[in-house]
């Protein structure tokens, strides 16, 4: 039996997003999966150089970023760490991140669409 023991339900979903390394340039990637504790993201080669150059892999410190998207006419930020990554294709690949911290509004903002794209 297939059970999702998760705490918070996960909606798909296709919204771009962008990617903000504490070093370095945005980067565009495509937002698919949310929840109200993390996310999945697609993106590019671009993934694959952000991953290469992960100063904490050996040091065990972990890779935060922030992530910036919008729903339903609003911006929502949020501070993610890095739980796991994965190549699809050649230059196709996808993180997961979970949500360390987003503001409240926001916050509210993202339970509202998750509970309407569940229905």
């Amino acid at each position: 039996m297939n059970v999702d023991m998760r705490l918070h339900p996960r909606v798909r979903v296709d919204l771009p997003a962008e990617l903000e390394p504490f070093r370095g340039d945005c980067m565009d990637v495509r937002l698919i999966h949310l929840s109200l504790s993390g996310v999945l993201v697609e993106g590019n080669a671009e993934l694959e150089t952000l991953l290469g150059e992960r100063p904490g892999l050996a040091s065990g410190v972990p890779l935060e970023l922030n992530l910036h998207f919008g729903l339903e006419q609003a911006s929502v930020h949020c501070h993610c760490r890095l739980i796991h990554s994965r190549r699809l294709e050649k230059d196709r690949f996808q993180i997961g991140m979970k949500i360390l911290s987003i503001p409240n509004e926001s916050q509210g903002l993202l339970s509202s669409y998750i509970e309407a794209q569940m229905k």
